[in-house]
């Protein structure tokens, strides 16, 4: 078990790596995120107070909530220098900033393939295991595929729409002057979603099971109805569907990617650069539909065209494959166990 450093500041929330240790915390904002945590039981490393006697030391709270806590960074990057030791760090969180330490390794959730730098590290959304204790359901091959998706879709408003439309065009505008096609991948999330919905829609070799929502209904500050009832409509929609759609929030992560593997559901991700978790170990493409955004004006050819080549046994085993590399590598307290071991080796 590797041995670290840290040092905790109070009142600012811990990383989940760390609930072991000083006992689990609560967290009210980020709605359905503590199922996330409550199969952490055993340590996944040994603290020190002492930095000499640390194989690491590691930042104590999610980054993001570091981000003008500049002293105790410069602190850590201080040690880091005098003891010539790596710092781990936890940025779970849209953002895509560098974390401003010399030697870090940083594990975190939004990531583009284009920019990645050597020392990060993509981690899995604090998602919870939908499964919730259930055997696993396997779907039978119909004669079309049902596409399933619940959540937000609409504008807001007026203001999201427009500032939506806004923050495309500089996206675009970037885009087109750098001559780099690929940062297109940062619109915003829900503009893909609407894409993708609308090509889906209007197939009718397709059959859609969607919900769709004005409204981000993960957080207690933006959900517009009863927590538990929004809850159960997610759940049932992707047990009801055969391909779960996948598309980045404002980060370029999706906690239901891994939501949906979990329930043995195949994902149906519009690719916007992602990097995913363990990308060397694990062949996504044997159990997901991934479809690159530039595409995504063709979504509904692309899934009758896989739908068709796809056999019933096939199918089957793709459900069963997904929840196998969920249960395996990306539950959080799996790859928190993983994370830590790999950085041993």
């Amino acid at each position: 078990m590797m041995r670290v450093y840290t040092r905790r500041l109070p009142g600012v929330p811990l990383i989940p790596l760390l609930y072991p240790n000083f006992g689990k915390e609560e967290r009210d904002a980020i709605l359905f995120m503590n199922n996330a945590f409550r199969d952490i039981r055993a340590p996944f490393v040994e603290i020190t107070d002492d930095p000499t006697k640390a194989d690491a030391l590691l930042l104590a709270h999610n980054f993001s909530t570091l981000r003008r806590r500049h002293e105790y960074v410069a602190d850590f990057e201080a040690l880091s220098q005098k003891h010539h030791k790596k710092v781990i760090v936890f940025w779970h969180g849209d953002r895509e900033d560098r974390v401003p330490l010399s030697n870090a390794i940083v594990f975190r959730t939004s990531l583009y393939g284009q920019t990645k730098r050597s020392e990060e590290i993509a981690m899995p959304a604090y998602a919870e295991d939908l499964l919730q204790g259930d055997a696993l359901q396997i779907r039978k091959k119909g004669r079309v595929p049902v596409v399933g998706f619940c959540g937000w879709a609409e504008y807001r408003s007026l203001r999201n729409r427009l500032g939506t439309y806004v923050q495309n065009a500089a996206v675009d505008a970037r885009a087109f002057l750098t001559g780099q096609p690929l940062l297109r991948a940062r619109r915003k999330g829900l503009s893909f979603r609407r894409q993708a919905i609308a090509s889906l829609q209007g197939c009718n070799a397709v059959s859609t099971n969607f919900i769709i929502r004005s409204s981000y209904s993960g957080h207690s500050q933006t959900i517009q109805m009863d927590p538990a009832v929004a809850r159960k409509e997610y759940r049932d929609n992707m047990l009801q569907s055969d391909l779960a759609l996948i598309v980045k929030g404002d980060g370029n992560f999706s906690y239901r990617f891994y939501e949906a593997l979990s329930l043995g559901r195949i994902p149906l991700l519009i690719d916007t650069d992602c990097v995913l978790p363990f990308a060397d170990k694990i062949d996504y493409d044997s159990f997901i539909l991934r479809v690159p955004f530039t595409d995504i004006a063709q979504l509904s050819e692309r899934v009758v065209e896989w739908w068709g080549g796809l056999s019933d046994q096939g199918f089957e085993e793709m459900q069963k494959k997904a929840r196998e590399v969920y249960a395996r590598y990306l539950a959080v307290p799996v790859f928190l166990e993983h994370g830590m071991d790999s950085l041993c080796s």
